[in-house]
C-alpha cells in the first residue's frame, strides 16, 4: 500500500465501502477495485472515459453534525454547478455501519488531475476516481 498519513483502518473502511450512484432503480452499487458494468454503461451513455465520486461531508474523516456537513455538501454543489460539471447524487455507505452514511457528487469526465485537487479543496482524505475499464479506484489525497 502507498504511504499515507491516514490511519491504515480508515483506509480499510474506504476499502470496503459502497458507493452508490444515483437512487431508485438506476441505482449503480460500486465497490473499489471491482469492475461494474451499469458503470461501464453509464459512462458510455455519457459519452465520458472516466469520472470521479465526491464527498464533502466529515473533512479528514472528522464526524461533523449533520448540518455542517449538508452545509459542505452544498458548497461542494455549488461550486460543481457554477464550473458546470454534470452531477449524479451519490451516497456513501459503511457496510459495518460504523460511519454514517455520506452524500457526495458522481462526476462524469472529471478527470484525474482536475478530481484530486478537488478533493483536497474540501479537506477529503480520498475520493474515488474511475477510468475508462469501469473501475472504481481509491485515490488517497494525503
Amino acid at each position: 500500500m502507498i504511504q499515507s498519513v491516514i490511519a491504515k483502518d480508515l483506509i480499510a473502511s474506504y476499502l470496503c465501502a459502497n458507493y452508490q450512484i444515483g437512487t431508485g432503480p438506476d441505482l449503480i452499487s460500486l465497490r473499489i477495485d471491482q469492475f461494474s458494468e451499469p458503470l461501464a454503461k453509464l459512462l458510455i451513455s455519457s459519452g465520458q472515459s472516466c469520472a470521479a465520486i465526491i464527498s464533502a461531508y466529515n473533512p479528514y474523516s472528522r464526524r461533523l453534525s449533520n448540518e455542517q456537513n449538508l452545509t459542505a455538501h452544498e458548497s461542494l454543489r455549488n461550486f460543481l454547478s457554477q464550473h458546470s460539471y454534470p452531477t449524479i447524487e451519490s451516497l456513501n455507505t459503511d457496510p459495518a455501519g460504523l460511519w454514517p452514511a455520506e452524500k457526495s457528487f458522481f462526476v462524469p469526465g472529471l478527470d484525474l488531475n482536475t478530481a484530486q485537487p478537488l478533493g483536497q479543496q474540501f479537506d477529503q482524505n480520498a475520493i474515488v476516481w474511475i477510468g475508462g475499464d469501469a473501475i472504481p479506484r481509491l485515490i488517497l489525497l494525503r
